[in-house]
């Protein structure tokens, strides 16, 4: 799952050469809900058990749930993506356990502090800090800061999006496809009104192709797919835990970066990364849970 989602990041920046960060996400969701569908299709079985009461919890959650854990994060991550590169937007969604831990120790009161992750917290926001590099006066430095930011923004979306469905759906209701096809359904139509207000202009490109295709493989792969896993990952690991997969989504992203989209990786960026992935470590590395009440339906 983690290197399905590392390589969106190069996705994103191929469809950025033709579209606008808005119709990328919604090309993305409504791709992702049509492979999902058609998987609940072919297993039928998977609608099996859910009665009145569990329609009425994915009513009154998901559409909250496809919001802040999809359609914002996606929204922030395309546009970002325009300022910044396709490295920093994928380390920076190292920091997604960071977040997860202040939300899941707010809201499901289940986290354990300690020394070592309070200490891990503290460290992981420098090496975000490093690699942010605020004080940085080359040319675009602050136009990549803000998409920077901006991408920051979606990891701790990320981060309160796994603590919201380890809360309203983690005790196993209905099954993971109907949970996923709900949840990228819904941020389908949640995108729809931000074609008028999240427009900014794409990096156009002799040819559509290219940038379809990866938008396409994006929607099917990286979110259709993805999506169904992470809601089983969710289920068997908890919040903290499952946001782990962030160990290897910012690898593959620098990767790709690096190999195909011929990112530069300064000193500070390595030095940054480098604490980030420790801090990550220290507080969700190894990470225990207390069990956690079932989720009401009230």
């Amino acid at each position: 799952m983690g290197a399905i989602w590392g390589v969106s990041y190069l996705l994103i920046s191929i469809g950025l050469r033709v579209f606008s960060p808005a119709v990328i996400v919604l090309v993305r969701t409504a791709s992702g809900a049509m492979t999902l569908g058609f998987s609940l299709l072919v297993s039928p079985s998977s609608w099996r058990g859910i009665d009145r009461a569990m329609a009425r919890r994915y009513l009154k959650y998901l559409p909250a749930q496809a919001l802040v854990a999809t359609t914002l994060p996606f929204l922030l991550i395309s546009w970002g993506e325009t300022r910044t590169t396709v490295a920093t937007a994928g380390m920076l969604n190292a920091a997604t356990p960071l977040f997860t831990f202040i939300f899941a120790k707010a809201l499901l009161r289940t986290e354990a502090s300690g020394v070592r992750r309070i200490a891990g917290l503290v460290v992981g926001f420098i090496g975000v800090a490093v690699i942010l590099n605020p004080w940085g006066n080359e040319p675009g430095a602050q136009s990549q800061l803000l998409g920077s930011v901006v991408v920051l923004g979606a990891s701790a979306l990320y981060g309160y999006g796994f603590v919201f469905t380890r809360k309203y759906f983690g005790d196993g209701i209905g099954s993971a496809k109907v949970m996923a096809f709900g949840q990228i359904g819904f941020a389908t139509v949640l995108s729809l009104p931000f074609l008028l207000v999240f427009h900014a202009p794409a990096h156009r490109s002799a040819s559509i192709a290219p940038s379809l295709i990866a938008v396409l493989v994006l929607g099917v792969v990286q979110t259709g797919l993805a999506t169904l896993m992470y809601h089983r990952v969710v289920r068997q690991l908890g919040a903290t835990a499952s946001s782990v997969v962030t160990y290897v989504i910012p690898l593959v992203a620098v990767v790709a970066g690096v190999v195909f989209a011929h990112n530069d990786l300064s000193a500070s960026f390595v030095a940054g990364a480098l604490v980030v992935l420790a801090a990550v470590f220290l507080v969700a590395g190894g990470a225990t849970t207390r069990p956690e009440p079932a989720a009401r339906a009230s």
